[in-house]
């Protein structure tokens, strides 16, 4: 039987489905039978099968944990199923990676979007998108265009960073409609979208379903899919709980697939109006993004902010938990508070998870208890049996599932980590607790809990406020909404005026109203430009000029010959070296990564060029030993490149291996210096131009070179996107072990070329030159103003950083300093350049 014949008969048994066949069945775009996926021995997935059809928006619904994101990541090619077939067009697709998934023309995007941080906004689409969209047309055009068709408007050279939630969101979503896919693949989309963007997304989906693509459409809000979807299937931890046509399934069949049992209620009864003193006071409460902003909640309310995205919301839910700092008046209880109270007594549940929170390298109860270990803790001793106790019975109340309390969190889906986040507030027991879309990913099952418990805190006295983009749900859930526009409170609705309809129609018919395209790009064109390049890879090449100028000066002052031609020659000949050495280096930091091995490595390469480039050696025993030096350094890359990729060696680990495996070479081969290089090789390599060495000519035009790959080609946009996020680079389609194991063979081969250099200044094979630039590396590309934490690095700023080097360590002979002040000034300089940079980096950006 066929894979379709599969599809259609397990279609048919379902309960559910009861007049598919009386539609007239468009052909199958992607098929799946028997799908098996588990983790651990834990099944996700338990042969599932399911059909997905040209022109059909098919809903894939289920509870967090029930298979959804798993399933999503086998048809993006992610991930790999222990069994099952996967068809596409009638063919067989197995295995599907996400290489080849793209080729067949699928497309997702992401709940949690795979946007690369540390890239431009440009830079995003360029390293995501096919580069053919691209071809025969100006780049900026195609990416404006793919931003306009989801109503984005932001400046192309802005760093991802910058961006909202929701616009991290619709950038993901442009990048998925870009390609004009067969299979696009939305996994909650809507989450972080104002009703306007959801609106103008459910348009574009109807359209791409009109053209013959086959959308699967993940989603926890049913009424979406009463809008867009033709036909749903649901899921149940791992297995197909049922399928059908939309129109011939009620919402309460739905919910009793989805969960497994009857849901009574969405939202629990309101708080009953209560007389007496306000137990939350909010004054003319100001900050950035909103100003004026007052209102009160009485025990037993649940407040609500609404308004259309970006007005300010999330700006006033920081400042009412105490992150920013804010102007005007919180009283909690009868007490005022400032921001730094406010830390303490509220609870924060921050719309993006991911990012702020959770702890991505904790486990599922460290996350959970984090907050409040001081609450487990007797005589300053923890006790774990009181933190697991407490742990377990509200995860138990939160219905969390997860693998065990000691996973990592990020085994959890979406809405679990979500119900973590709560969980820790709850452990907390704040005396306010801030929830900024609390519900963002999280099934119909998991929010009825939500609800549930966010109305039993309000009930036993403790304020809650609550933002969301979803009016249906404030109205539900809240008992007084505050709606702003621009910042500003445009409406304060209570009691039965607390409806959809009306908390719609103040935030879209606000005279406040948000910016418009406009003038937005007026006032980002005002201080635009110096503002991006303050924030630019590239910013710190200025002070690091002006350093250099400074103790140029400095140094001619009280010598001279600080300043003569030899000084000059020999201070750029020592920095070539160091420089080349260093580039090396700056890959593999902005690949996350780092290698310690590289000065061992430069020395090696002398000591095995000391037995072949000698005086009176032929040629070819000369080109044999540049070959052996080039064949040690590929090597040596490729070494450290699978430790690290293959064997799971931390880089630090790995290099420090090679390390000093390399250095016991050397003196293996040489016990002390000898084997005395070529005079007229050095002399070649030494040649110079007035002051200046041809080598280090060379160098600029390698540093001019490698910053133009960095920026502007597909293989410097992936090394940043790997460094950056490597989760997020490896689902928009890169090869991640490969890049890494290149990054490091890349470094290896800049290391050779700065041995060559090494070889020409010390001219003799010396097993102990070579260790101290590993330090001086490292030192020279974080003065260049390259991340440690991957993703951000130039050429520019570490070749100024490796000159400025050489250039203090000669200024110190000059000026008859002991060596201690090498270290001095290197860390003096370090401390300097990560407090300059971090002040430029961490501004928010338009």
């Amino acid at each position: 039987m066929s894979i379709a014949s599969n599809i259609d008969a397990a279609n048919t048994g379902s309960h559910m489905e009861t007049n598919v066949h009386s539609l007239a069945e468009a052909p199958i775009t992607i098929g799946m039978a028997g799908i098996t996926k588990s983790f651990s021995g834990v099944y996700a997935l338990t042969d599932v099968t399911v059909a997905f059809r040209a022109g059909e928006v098919h809903a894939v619904l289920g509870e967090n944990g029930a298979g959804k994101s798993t399933l999503m990541s086998i048809i993006s090619g992610v991930l790999q199923p222990d069994r099952g077939e996967i068809t596409f067009e009638g063919s067989t697709a197995s295995p599907l990676t996400p290489e080849k998934a793209a080729d067949l023309g699928i497309s997702i995007s992401y709940q949690h979007p795979a946007i690369v941080e540390d890239l431009s906004i440009l830079e995003n689409l360029q390293v995501s998108l096919p580069p053919a969209l691209f071809e025969g047309r100006k780049v900026s055009d195609v990416a404006r265009e793919v931003m306009s068709a989801v109503g984005l408007d932001v400046p192309l050279k802005m760093r991802a960073e910058g961006l909202s939630i929701g616009q991290k969101l619709l950038l993901e979503i442009a990048k998925a409609l870009a390609t004009k896919p067969k299979v696009l693949i939305l996994d909650e989309p809507t989450a972080s979208l104002d009703k306007d963007a959801s609106d103008m997304l459910f348009e574009r989906v109807r359209a791409a379903a009109a053209q013959g693509t086959a959308v699967i459409y993940i989603t926890h809000r049913l009424a979406e899919i009463r809008q867009i979807g033709h036909r749903v299937t649901v899921l149940r931890d791992g297995h197909v709980a049922g399928t059908g046509l939309v129109r011939d399934l009620s919402d309460s069949e739905l919910l009793d697939m989805i969960v497994g049992r009857k849901l009574d209620s969405t939202f629990p009864p309101k708080a009953k109006p209560m007389l007496g003193q306000a137990n939350l006071t909010v004054k003319s409460l100001g900050g950035h993004g909103f100003s004026d902003v007052s209102f009160e909640a009485r025990p037993g309310e649940i407040v609500g902010i609404a308004g259309v995205a970006g007005n300010g919301q999330t700006e006033l839910m920081r400042a009412l938990a105490g992150l920013d700092a804010a102007r005007g008046e919180v009283k909690l209880a009868g007490q005022r508070l400032n921001h730094k109270d406010l830390i303490h007594a509220a609870a924060f549940m921050p719309a993006d998870r991911l990012v702020e929170g959770v702890a991505k390298s904790f486990s599922v109860r460290e996350n959970a208890a984090l907050g409040a270990l001081e609450k487990f803790a007797s005589f300053g001793f923890m006790s774990r049996r009181k933190e697991h106790q407490a742990v377990v019975d509200t995860f138990r109340e939160l219905s969390v599932k997860t693998p065990g309390l000691e996973a990592k969190i990020t085994a959890l889906s979406g809405g679990n980590q979500q119900k973590v986040v709560l969980a820790r507030a709850l452990l907390e027991q704040p005396g306010l607790i801030v929830a900024d879309e609390p519900t963002q990913g999280v099934d119909v099952g998991a929010r009825f809990e939500m609800y549930r418990i966010l109305r039993e805190i309000s009930g036993a006295g403790t304020p809650v406020v609550v933002n969301s983009s979803d009016a249906a749900e404030l109205e539900g859930l809240c008992d007084r909404v505050i709606v702003l526009s621009k910042g500003r409170v445009v409406a304060t609705l209570t009691g039965e005026d607390v409806v959809e309809a009306k908390i719609v129609a103040a935030a879209v018919s606000a005279d406040h109203h948000a910016e418009t395209g406009a003038e937005r790009r007026a006032d980002r064109s005002r201080g635009g430009a110096l503002r991006h390049f303050l924030q630019s890879d590239n910013a710190p090449a200025v002070p690091l000029l002006a350093i250099m100028v400074a103790l140029a000066l400095y140094g001619y002052s009280q010598n001279a010959n600080f300043l003569s031609s030899f000084n000059v020659y020999n201070t750029l000949m020592l920095a070539t070296t160091l420089c080349f050495i260093s580039m090396g280096q700056t890959i593999v930091l902005m690949l996350r990564g780092v290698d310690l091995s590289v000065g061992p490595l430069a020395g090696l390469s002398v000591v095995i060029a000391s037995f072949f480039v000698n005086d009176g050696a032929s040629l070819p025993r000369m080109l044999t030993g540049f070959g052996l030096m080039l064949a040690v350094a590929v090597v040596v890359g490729l070494a450290n490149g699978s430790l690290v990729r293959y064997a799971k060696f931390t880089p630090i680990a790995a290099t420090l291996a090679m390390y000093m495996g390399l250095q016991g070479i050397s003196f293996l081969m040489r016990e002390g210096p000898g084997g005395y290089i070529s005079y007229d090789v050095t002399a070649i390599l030494g040649a110079q131009i007035g002051p200046l060495p041809w080598a280090f000519v060379a160098l600029i035009v390698c540093v001019i070179v490698g910053e133009y790959v960095l920026r502007k080609t597909r293989i410097g946009w992936q090394i940043r996107a790997v460094g950056s996020d490597e989760e997020a680079a490896r689902r928009i389609g890169l090869n991640v072990n490969r890049l890494n194991i290149m990054g490091y063979v890349a470094t290896a081969l800049f290391v050779f070329v700065g041995a060559l250099m090494l070889m020409a200044q010390i001219g003799v094979g010396d097993p102990q030159q070579g260790t101290s630039y590993t330090l001086a590396s490292i030192t020279a590309v974080v003065l260049g103003g390259t991340s440690l934490r991957g993703g951000r690095g130039t050429f520019i700023g570490t070749a100024l950083g490796a000159v400025l080097l050489t250039e203090i360590f000669t200024a110190i002979a000059f000026l008859g300093l002991s060596q201690t002040y090498q270290y001095v000034f290197q860390g003096a300089l370090i401390v300097f350049a990560a407090v300059i940079y971090t002040t430029l980096r961490g501004r928010p950006q338009a």
